[in-house]
């Protein structure tokens, strides 16, 4: 009895496969849905068999064995070790009277190769199930006729094959509602919707390439003219992320894709770009409310993009759809809190996000939910995503702008204004300072003219110095001849007495001896008394006004004659100076072509100031030994630091080139730096109160450049100083 129940509920349950299996869906034109459509994926009724047979399309194959299994129902788990999807789908099909006179066709709309059979007879091919497999790129394409009679049974044998990896997500990893197009019957409206759709996908597809790279070039020409502007900074960066997205969204538009193409695309299209333009409108919606962008912001922008690329590659949305539902709850948070201090002109960039949001969730929406409508609204939906924000802000941009606008009017008025008073205000001033210089142009023309007359006494004073110096060198050089003029002029009366006296007595020979030596003695008052002529034309040359007629002069004898002048000079005025002078002329020198009285009042100053400055150093250092001698007792008792030191002046001559070089170099206390660059300036001095003008180095200086030469110093502080004159050959 018990194996009869089993047998008995056994045969019901193969009666029942018999019947599931035999039974035929019947079509009526009222299921046509939106555009003429019919779905057959999701209907019951096909049975599914992994495999590649052919003859899996025959009719009166026996299909008992088949698993009942819905198009909609493919997963992942039916690929094999290659990641290949293969099988067949059968259904019986009938189409009722109300199909008498529509043609019907065959449509596809996902990439999936698939060869469609009816009654065992190969009707259409979408791509290549073979080897290569050649997936079949679905994008805008029309429904083809398939031979259908109505209240005829008939077979749809379908062979799918597909691959399943990660990166290229096919379509058995989508959901249900995606695989509802995997077939359906249509009529001929279907084709009509076709080609409305590729004008408006053509259209909308241009719009948004063309407006979004128009978009990109104007931001970006904004940003060259206004490289500091944040605002410039941000929009190129939105509008590029736009251009990216619009490329990418409508490039199969115009060019046939492969499918690895395709998905490349769209993985960059909708898994970055669109992800980080959506974020990138929250940044500009806070920096334009706020001045400012919040971490939680930045951590939105960068998260946004990373979540949906790996949804997109290993099938997962909830990461993604937490981080848009974290991007929506801050912007709601953000204007709510600043609702209040919104400015009219930033209600659009708000806007531009509402808009951007509410269009992104809408193609999510009628994705899952209303798969015809999408079909039909997804390329306007896509626009709209596409240039709503780069658009509105180019909108704020320009009344921003406007604004300021407005306001640089404002101001200018304001400025002209105040302008205006300046210049009434101006040309009462102007009345009044030419009278105020008028009146300091009389006092300074009278300060010119004193200040002049100060600076030739000056001048006056320090050439009157500087001969008087002079003078006292050849006072005290002349004495010499002088002396010997003096002296022979006694010894020759004396002579002349005793020669009166030998003549007298007859001794001719002793008297014609006494008259040689009287000419011996004749001859020497001669040459000293040359001598002496010679020191007082010097004199009266240096002491005439200089002509400026430059003539060839002797450096080397203008050399010498003013260092033994200025050291006699010094000795007159102070019987206790001392010093040793050097010279080391070039015998070879030429002749220079320079006015001597200039260049010799030049040579004098410095061989002048270089006696002075060591003699300075001599008496600190004689004053500083007498100290330490103080100090020294007993056998300690050693040589005082004074007894070292050698006032010492130098004077050289050299040619280097096509220059004559003249120095003098004296080893006292050196010139500090710091007043190293204020010699030369005039009325500058070291010296004591009434012992300088200021202007012997100035005057020098000047002498110097007027024959074409340069004055330079050398200087060690605590060492000594050396002058240099350079003057030309010419």
């Amino acid at each position: 009895m018990r194996n009869y129940r089993i047998l008995t509920f056994l045969l019901l349950i193969l009666s029942y496969e018999n019947y599931a299996q035999s039974q035929v869906i019947v079509l009526s034109a009222k299921q046509f849905g939106k555009n003429q459509q019919i779905q057959l994926a999701n209907l019951e009724g096909w049975v599914f068999k992994q495999g590649d047979k052919v003859d899996y399309s025959n009719t009166d194959l026996d299909d008992s064995d088949w698993k009942k299994f819905k198009p909609t129902e493919l997963s992942a788990d039916l690929a094999d070790g290659t990641g290949r999807v293969e099988g067949w789908f059968r259904i019986k099909v009938k189409l009722d009277e109300s199909f008498r006179d529509i043609p019907v066709g065959v449509a596809r709309q996902l990439w999936a190769a698939t060869d469609v059979y009816v009654d065992g007879i190969l009707a259409h091919s979408f791509g290549n199930t073979g080897y290569p497999y050649e997936a079949f790129n679905p994008i805008l394409k029309y429904a083809e006729s398939i031979k259908l009679t109505p209240e005829k049974e008939h077979v749809l044998a379908i062979h799918v094959v597909d691959y399943e990896t990660m990166f290229t997500q096919r379509e058995v990893r989508l959901k249900p509602h995606n695989l509802l197009n995997f077939i359906s019957i249509t009529g001929p409206v279907f084709n009509k919707f076709v080609t409305s759709k590729i004008k408006q996908t053509y259209i909308l597809g241009s719009t948004s390439i063309s407006i979004s790279c128009l978009l990109l070039f104007l931001f970006l020409l904004l940003l060259y003219l206004n490289p500091n502007q944040k605002i410039f900074q941000l929009a190129a960066t939105l509008t590029t992320l736009v251009s990216c997205a619009a490329f990418g969204s409508y490039y199969d538009v115009f060019n046939e894709l492969t499918y690895s193409a395709e998905k490349v695309i769209f993985l960059f299209t909708n898994g970055l770009f669109l992800p980080a333009m959506h974020a990138f409108t929250l940044v500009i919606t806070e920096w334009v409310l706020k001045k400012k962008i919040s971490l939680v912001t930045i951590l939105i922008l960068i998260f946004m993009p990373i979540t949906s690329v790996l949804g997109h590659v290993f099938s997962i949305s909830w990461p993604f759809g937490l981080a848009e539902s974290i991007l929506l709850g801050y912007f709601v948070y953000l204007v709510f809190k600043l609702r209040n201090s919104i400015k009219r002109i930033e209600w659009t960039v708000v806007f531009a996000m509402t808009v951007l949001t509410v269009g992104s969730l809408a193609w999510v929406f009628l994705h899952k939910y209303f798969l015809d409508s999408f079909y039909e609204y997804e390329n306007l939906l896509k626009t709209i995503v596409l240039l709503c924000a780069p658009t509105l802000l180019l909108i704020y941009v320009s009344f921003s702008y406007k604004e300021i606008l407005v306001e640089r009017e404002v101001e200018a008025e304001k400025v002209i204004r105040i302008t205006e008073e300046k210049k009434e205000l101006l040309a009462q001033q102007n009345v009044l300072l030419e009278e105020q210089v008028a009146t300091r142009t009389r006092e300074l023309e009278k300060s010119l003219t004193d200040l002049k007359s100060t600076q030739s006494q000056l001048i006056q004073s320090e050439k009157m110095a500087s001969l008087g110096e002079l003078t006292a060198g050849i006072a005290h050089e002349i004495q010499n001849p002088l002396n010997f003029v003096n002296n022979f002029s006694e010894v020759s009366s004396e002579l002349i007495d005793e020669m009166k006296t030998e003549l007298s007595t007859g001794n001719v020979q002793l008297a014609t001896e006494i008259s040689n030596d009287l000419k011996e003695n004749l001859e020497k008052i001669n040459h000293h008394g040359k001598r002496a002529s010679d020191i007082v034309s010097g004199m009266l040359q240096h002491s005439r006004a200089s002509s400026g007629v430059k003539e060839p002069t002797n450096i080397n004898a203008l050399a010498d004659e003013y260092l033994r002048l200025a050291y006699h000079g010094l000795r007159a005025k102070d019987k206790s100076f001392n010093a040793k002078f050097e010279t080391d002329l070039d015998a070879s020198l030429p002749k220079l072509n320079v006015v001597p009285q200039d260049i010799g009042r030049v040579i004098l100053n410095l061989i002048t100031n270089a006696f002075y400055a060591v003699n300075e150093k001599n008496n600190v250092t004689l004053s500083q030994a007498k100290r330490d001698t103080l100090q020294l007792q007993g056998d300690t008792l050693r040589q005082a630091q004074g007894d070292s030191y050698e006032p010492t002046v130098s004077v050289s001559t050299k040619k280097e080139g096509n220059k004559v070089l003249i120095s003098v170099k004296d080893n006292g206390n050196g010139i500090q730096q710091k007043i190293l660059d204020k010699i030369f300036q005039p009325f500058f001095t070291t010296k004591p109160t009434g012992q300088g003008t200021g202007l012997g180095l100035s005057l020098s200086y000047d002498i110097v450049k007027t024959h074409g030469g340069e004055l330079k110093v050398e200087t060690k502080e605590g060492e000594g100083s050396e002058f240099i004159i350079q003057l030309p050959i010419v």
